[in-house]
């Protein structure tokens, strides 16, 4: 075993205490109410906490920490991005949600273009937690644990993992998950803090810091400390960043259920978008509690300061967390690790069965009591957890950087989901009809430039017919195909005699008028956007 005996206490205690936590809340859960939206009783700080929570797992510790140590601070854009995604989200997304009183994110879509899409996009998000959020943590995690218990296999560590993650979840329901949430934020920031402290002094100081990395950079040609990459980058060209990203991070934060379910348990909306401006200055910090721990490991590195160097970029961190910290610091910042891994897996789990139920069980069994309901969604919650840790074991070992599966996925992915979001938010000129074919003509679009880009059979075809372009780069592709998807959606719209504005207009008018903020809540949120707009672009500033 790589750890002691006092940090493996430390992490088993940190297991307890949020299991008890939830057995504790889960006695309070009555109806659907309480175990998918936490009662709607939720304000700012707790919501902001558990939205930065969810969105920061051990994939990103993992992931992006190891993708910083091939190509810098600039991978640290797609942390940035969930900056603009949040503040976006409370600023347009959220106060049409809530006054809409909907349960679930597509049931935005089947209020404004009918059940067919609604269905769709369920069943998209559905595969999106179970195929990518809920796998992608449980293998970080158990990348994690194997690195620091010495196993040699990731198998133990994601069944371990799933399996107290999993009880948690299915029994608490959302209110268990937003509580624990806000303590492992404060455990998640903190252990970063202390790698960035650490590595730090290991590598002698920021002054030793900045003259290696000039060193390293001259030596090597690359470029260590820039966000902005020119278009030609093959990771995070600026062009990707400000049209790719920006696909990401609208949808990851603003339509994915995930995320916005603990924003629709508000209060009220002014509760809700103040939670989203809260995560977005949280999300800031992630460049200085993940990305650059990630660069100052490279420095290690050339340093020779490692007894024995970290296989893979991806086991950075977790070899800087064994070796820099002291006996008593690591057992807390694994305890951060495995607190990040839980926020996104419980989320997922809490998300999936709310999906499960509320877009499907109970449209099946409409008589369904509140009891049966909550059942169903612990059973549903179960499920996606089982199909998530075959995910982790046999298909995610098989890409080379485990954050390129990530952002892959969600750049080929959510195109046509965005377009229907967004479209039918902005004009009453999209239909019923054009709603469903964009969402599977969008989505069908996505696995083809998916499969050109990274088949090379497919990627012959698709030169022979002269249709190479779509072998593009996957954060150009995400723009592309949001792009393809909007002009798809209002060009069925304009062809159809079917007219758009009855929904549009039948949407607009379902509003819970209790739930609206007052004049001076809208200046103080106006005076937290400003604020973050100068964190978000003053950090580009800095490090340009």
């Amino acid at each position: 075993m790589n750890i002691s005996l006092i940090d493996l206490s430390i992490v088993i205690g940190y297991f307890v205490i949020i299991l008890w936590i939830t057995v504790r809340l889960s006695s309070g859960v009555r109806d659907t109410q309480d175990y998918f939206l936490a009662g709607r009783k939720m304000r700012w700080p707790m919501i902001g906490a558990s939205l930065f929570a969810t969105n920061i797992s051990a994939e990103q510790f993992v992931g992006q920490a190891g993708l910083a140590v091939v190509i810098g601070v600039a991978v640290a854009n797609y942390q940035l991005a969930g900056v603009l995604g949040f503040a976006l989200m409370g600023i347009i997304f959220l106060p049409v949600y809530i006054r809409l009183g909907i349960v679930t994110t597509p049931q935005y879509l089947g209020v404004r273009y009918g059940k067919e899409s609604l269905r769709f996009a369920s069943i998209f998000q559905i595969l999106f937690l179970a195929l990518n959020v809920v796998p992608l943590s449980l293998y970080a995690g158990g990348q994690v644990m194997m690195d620091l218990f010495g196993w040699s296999s990731i198998v133990p560590g994601i069944l371990i993992l799933a399996a107290t993650t999993g009880v948690y979840a299915v029994l608490g329901g959302l209110k268990a998950v937003v509580v624990t949430d806000y303590i492992q934020m404060f455990i998640l920031v903190l252990g970063g803090i202390l790698v960035l402290i650490f590595g730090l002094y290991a590598v002698g100081g920021i002054d030793a810091f900045m003259t290696k990395v000039n060193i390293y950079q001259k030596t090597e040609g690359v470029e260590l400390m820039s966000l902005v990459r020119g278009t030609d980058d093959s990771y995070v060209p600026w062009t990707g960043v400000v049209f790719g990203l920006t696909v990401h991070s609208l949808f990851y934060c603003s339509m994915n259920h995930s995320v916005v379910q603990r924003a629709l348990a508000a209060q009220s909306i002014h509760q809700g978008r103040m939670g989203g401006l809260f995560a977005a200055l949280l999300k800031s910090l992630t460049l200085f509690i993940i990305v650059i721990p990630g660069v100052i490991g490279l420095m290690l590195i050339q340093d020779g300061f490692f007894a024995t160097a970290p296989s893979s970029p991806d086991q950075i961190y977790s070899t800087m967390v064994r070796t820099l910290l002291p006996t008593g610091l690591i057992g807390l910042t694994l305890a951060g690790l495995v607190a990040a891994l839980m926020s996104s897996v419980d989320s997922s789990i809490c998300s999936a069965s709310s999906l499960i139920t509320m877009d499907w069980y109970i449209k099946a069994k409409p008589h369904a009591s509140e009891r049966e309901l909550v059942i169903a969604g612990r059973v549903a919650g179960a499920l996606i957890i089982f199909s998530g840790i075959l995910w982790a074991i046999w298909v995610i070992p098989n890409f080379k950087f485990l954050f390129d599966y990530l952002a892959k996925f969600n750049s080929y992915s959510v195109g046509g989901v965005l377009a229907c979001f967004m479209g039918g938010l902005l004009s009453p000129i999209p239909n019923r009809k054009a709603g469903f074919w964009t969402l599977v003509i969008g989505s069908l679009m996505g696995v083809v430039m998916w499969l050109a880009a990274d088949n090379a059979m497919v990627g012959a075809w698709v030169d022979q017919i002269g249709l190479g372009f779509l072998k593009m780069h996957f954060l150009h592709a995400a723009a592309f195909l949001a792009v393809f998807s909007l002009c798809l959606l209002f060009g069925i719209s304009l062809l159809t005699k079917e007219s758009g504005r009855e929904l549009f207009e039948s949407s607009r008018k379902r509003v819970l008028s209790d739930m609206e903020p007052t004049s001076k809540e809208n200046k103080q949120f106006l005076i937290w956007v400003i604020i973050v707009a100068v964190v978000y672009f003053g950090t580009y500033a800095l490090f340009w």
